[in-house]
């Protein structure tokens, strides 16, 4: 029980890293190329994608990267389920990703449908509708592209030890 808890403890803290340390080289490589400072780029993601939103990818993609660490360190008869769990995550967050572009694009047209359209307010209408649709449309390019990575490395986990298993029993034995 001891070793097993150590294990998971291990294994979370393994994907924290993993994960924090790919954030820092996203952020590295932004800073390099556009030369702002990083509390810019917080401020902006925050702005744009919302915390709630950020804070669920995160949670997702973690629980995603120990589905792929457990991948490779569990049980023969566990991989299929952490393989699947995996999947499901990373599903999660296109979901999640389509889910608040619609809310934006909804809050977007509330707005536009509340606000009285005169030469007055017209820019200040058309100011808050992009600033709706930004956040619409940016979570699904964030959300997207993530989720496809993630389905990517676990598929590719996967695999790998499925072949790897396969290879180390005799043809005759292997399961088609």
């Amino acid at each position: 029980m001891i070793n097993n808890l150590v294990l998971r403890l291990n294994q979370s803290s393994q994907a924290l890293s993993i994960l924090l340390g790919s954030i820092i080289l996203a952020l590295f490589l932004y800073v390099s190329i556009t030369d702002h400072e990083p509390s810019y780029i917080f401020t902006l993601a925050n702005s744009v994608l919302g915390t709630t939103f950020i804070l669920i990818v995160l949670f997702l993609t973690l629980g995603s990267i120990v589905c792929a660490l457990n991948i490779y360190n569990s049980y023969l008869h566990q991989k299929k389920f952490w393989f699947e769990t995996g999947l499901q995550l990373s599903n999660l967050i296109s979901t999640i990703a389509l889910t608040y572009t619609l809310l934006g694009i909804s809050l977007g047209i509330g707005e536009l449908s509340s606000s009285k359209l005169d030469v007055d307010t017209i820019n200040e209408t058309i100011s808050k509708l992009t600033e709706q649709f930004s956040m619409a449309f940016m979570t699904s390019v964030v959300g997207l592209p993530l989720s496809g990575v993630l389905r990517s490395i676990l598929i590719i986990c996967y695999e790998h030890i499925k072949k790897n298993i396969h290879s180390d029993i005799p043809i005759s034995n292997q399961i088609k």
